[in-house]
Parts: structure tokens; sequence; C-alpha cells
């Protein structure tokens, strides 16, 4: 997926950041391979809805991970709308779509005891993040710690 990201984004012209590799956890999270589902079908949405230009970026976060964009914000009135089955946003109605992926792959990730939320802020999921976007965030529950023994 990764090595998938930047060579589109090579071909498009737009600055990608990403992460060298993917990590170990991510096998742990949803060993049903529902994190990379996830994970393309975020890229993919990224890729085909920011304006040419934009920049492109999956970044690792300690209990999750986040694909972001630094194109026009999501509008307020369209941010739960995008995760509605066979819902899309106004700007992706003159491309190909069925308006499925944003639904299924938080169906994904609360499945396996996940979330995946929406941030128009990217800074505020990392502060290295731009301003202004979309960052699209999937976490995972952290393991719960041992009891600790008398």
């Amino acid at each position: 997926l990764i090595e998938r990201a930047s060579a589109t984004a090579s071909l498009q012209g737009r600055p990608w950041h990403g992460p060298s590799e993917w990590p170990t956890w991510s096998t742990h999270s949803a060993g049903d391979g529902s994190t990379a589902e996830i994970v393309a079908n975020l890229l993919e949405n990224a890729f085909r809805y920011s304006p040419p230009g934009c920049s492109i970026g999956l970044a690792l976060l300690p209990d999750g991970l986040c694909v972001w964009d630094d194109g026009p914000p999501i509008s307020s009135e369209e941010r739960k709308l995008i995760f509605q089955r066979g819902e899309r946003g106004t700007t992706s109605r003159d491309r190909p779509g069925t308006g499925l992926g944003l639904a299924l792959a938080r169906a994904l990730a609360e499945r396996n005891g996940g979330h995946l939320t929406l941030s128009v802020e990217p800074w505020r999921v990392q502060t290295n993040l731009p301003s202004k976007g979309n960052a699209f965030q999937l976490s995972w529950p952290q393991p719960a710690l041992p009891a600790a023994t008398a």
C-alpha cells in the first residue's frame, strides 16, 4: 500500500508523506486484513477527491494511523453523511463510485473494536500535519495490561 501510494503520488505530481514501511502492529490489530482494506480505501479516496497538487500522507500513530490531505476540508454538512451507505459528498457526484467505501471502512473498524473518524484540522491528530485539510483517523483499542500480582 505504501509503495502504491508513493507511485500514485509521483504519477500525479503530488507530494507524498508516508512511512517507509508498514507497521508490525497492523497484523495484530485486525488479523483478517481489515486494516489493509480500510487504508487502501482511504488512500484511494484521498487521491481521487483531493485537488491536483495537494499533499497526501499516511501517518502512523501509537494506536492506529491517519490518512490525510491538505486539500479543502469536507464541509460540515457532509462530515457525517459521507460515512453513510450510498451517500457521497457534493464534490464526488461527477466521479465514479458508489458511496459505500467510507461506510464499509467504518463498519470494518467498528467490527474489530476500532474507530474511523474525520478531522478537518489534521494537526489536531498529529502536530506535524497540515493545519487544514482532511484527516481520516483509524484507531484500535489498546491491549489491556496484565493485572498486577501481589
